[in-house]
């Protein structure tokens, strides 16, 4: 649900706010609206494509007709931020989507992904990517 506005809660309880301003005097408001500080902004991007491909899984879908996908697995290059979306039906099917995404730059662009940056989910922390990661010399 959705936070009320400032003008509505002014016509609701006038007593909150000061004539002309639109601030909160009480102090929980106050509280509740603070935020937690921004992360500093960051411009770097590396300068051609694939050297850096961010990643993750999303999923499971809260309503997969006939069991049919229900994960999805993304790519994106951060130099182009060109995104590939594969389509699973288990999370299990992650390495497999990832090494055939590897192969694919290689061949079709004669690239080599250097660095796979994701959350560190199960799906990418295992034993079979590691080692995947390690004979590539992926980080």
């Amino acid at each position: 649900m959705d936070d009320p506005s400032f003008g509505y809660l002014k016509i609701l309880f006038p007593s909150l706010f000061t004539s002309n301003t639109e601030t909160i005097k009480c102090e929980t408001c106050i509280r509740a609206k603070n935020h937690r500080v921004t992360f500093p902004p960051n411009n770097n991007r590396v300068n051609y494509a694939f050297p850096l491909v961010h990643s993750d899984v999303w999923g499971p879908a809260p309503d997969s007709h006939n069991n049919q996908f229900q994960y999805f697995l993304l790519f994106v290059d951060d130099f182009s931020r060109m995104t590939w979306v594969y389509f699973l039906k288990y999370k299990s099917e992650v390495p497999d989507k990832f090494y055939a995404f590897y192969q694919m730059i290689h061949t079709q662009f004669g690239k080599k992904i250097q660095v796979l940056r994701s959350d560190n989910g199960g799906e990418f922390v295992n034993k079979s990517m590691q080692e995947f990661f390690k004979e590539n010399n992926i980080n």
